[in-house]
């Protein structure tokens, strides 16, 4: 693979730096704007290359150390100092706004995290190394052969998390477990009051583990995950020590969701774009709250509708959308487990606020469809995506305004972040 120097002028929408060698933009994590950074390619068409850092031979004054050296893996804006984070996620995200609607969204408001470290609520651990001497790692970014060693877990999750985990791997080297035998670590953190638990997938069915109370942890599960997938997917419970799920507190609510379900990763910043949403609503009469996850923002807005339906198409986390609901005495709250674009005719007649918090991929064009057919007062759009949340706004746009914007970083020292949009009307 050939090495080049080159001078790197932006940041751009996946959060890489782009420069320009012989008439061809060169894509690079780890640069700044205006640095100038030796550089391996490592992917190359006519028009384009993908490279991987080297060595910065001109940095910016707004390069700071990286806290870990496997940032480039799990956080590559580690070197960004945090008010520049903040000011490159803010255009970025107005830039990909227009790129997508071409209309000039501003955000009214872009919400700064509390912690850079610390913050996540799930972190998922891979192995590496020989048995008895195993190691967590984390696959290096572009190349799924090649992994960073973790000695002391990651710092995205806190130190507390960290050292349940490192009891953990203590107990599989102490097995002489291999890299064949298992998967991925996968641990659920609750910031408010505070609880634990792990679950590690195992390629083996008939791999015993001694009792897993482990301190740090209220609960632990084997899992058997079938090793012709990738995917830490559970293929079934092999046995389990407490609990397997935790409660978190929101705005005076609790809500408990299992260890395999959908959960928002930064617990503070997710109260302030609920306390945004809520600002946003009204007191109406019907209130649908489609990819519900386990029922967070339809059951903190139960008070301001007479009926709340939410939809989910994971089994597990429309399951304690449920418990939820009861916990919360909300007996005006319905969970539906169904993909959205499957739900049962009728869903949106009568809608008054529509709240919607898709994966990454945004909306089935079938759902924008029936969205726009019944046109309800207010659409309220919370995405990790502005690609695709920029997307189903153009088509929003022709019948409604934005009333309201806002963007969150939810996920300091990596280019990712939330964007709220509020739609009325016209």
């Amino acid at each position: 693979m050939r090495e080049i120097t080159l001078d790197f002028k932006k940041i751009v929408g996946e959060g890489k730096a782009l420069g320009r060698s012989e008439g061809k933009v060169v894509f690079c994590y780890g640069v700044l704007p205006e640095e100038t950074a030796r550089v391996r390619i490592t992917f190359e068409k006519r028009n384009f290359a993908e490279a991987e850092l080297i060595e910065i031979i001109k940095p910016s004054p707004r390069r700071i150390p990286a806290t870990e050296d496997h940032y480039l893996s799990c956080s590559p804006w580690q070197v960004m100092d945090y008010e520049f984070q903040c000011e490159t996620k803010k255009g970025l995200i107005e830039d990909l706004l227009y790129q997508t609607t071409k209309e000039t969204i501003r955000l009214d408001k872009f919400y700064p995290a509390r912690k850079t470290f610390g913050y996540r609520t799930k972190i998922e651990y891979s192995f590496t190394g020989e048995p008895g001497e195993l190691s967590f790692a984390f696959h290096k970014r572009g190349n799924y052969r090649e992994k960073y060693l973790l000695p002391e877990g990651c710092a995205l999750i806190s130190p507390e998390t960290n050292a349940a985990a490192l009891k953990v791997l203590a107990v599989i080297n102490g097995l002489k477990l291999s890299t064949a035998d298992l998967k991925t670590l996968i641990l659920r953190e609750a910031k408010n009051p505070g609880s634990r638990v792990a679950a590690l997938f195992l390629k083996r069915q008939d791999i015993e583990l001694p009792e897993m109370k482990i301190e740090g942890l209220d609960g632990f599960l084997a899992i058997y995950s079938n090793p012709v997938s990738s995917v830490s997917q559970v293929d079934g419970i092999i046995n389990a020590w407490g609990n397997d799920f935790v409660t978190e507190e929101l705005l005076g609510s609790k809500f408990s969701y299992g260890f395999d379900c959908f959960f928002q990763n930064n617990i503070e910043l997710f109260e302030e774009a609920l306390k945004e949403i809520r600002a946003a609503s009204f007191k109406c009469g019907k209130l649908v709250d489609l990819y519900s996850g386990v029922g967070v923002i339809g059951l903190t807005l139960r008070d301001l509708a007479d009926k709340v339906y939410a939809v989910e198409s994971s089994e597990s986390s429309a399951k304690y959308a449920a418990l939820n609901a009861s916990a919360n005495c909300a007996s005006n709250f319905e969970i539906a487990c169904s993909l959205t674009e499957k739900a049962e005719e009728g869903l949106f007649d009568g809608t008054d606020i529509l709240v919607l918090d898709p994966p990454r991929a945004g909306l089935h064009n079938k759902v924008i469809k029936q969205i726009m057919e019944i046109l309800p007062k207010k659409i309220i759009y919370l995405s990790c995506n502005p690609i695709t949340q920029g997307r189903d706004a153009a088509f929003f746009l022709e019948k409604y305004k934005i009333v309201r914007s806002a963007g969150f970083d939810f996920y300091p020292n990596t280019p990712h972040s939330e964007t709220l949009l509020v739609f009325e009307r016209e």
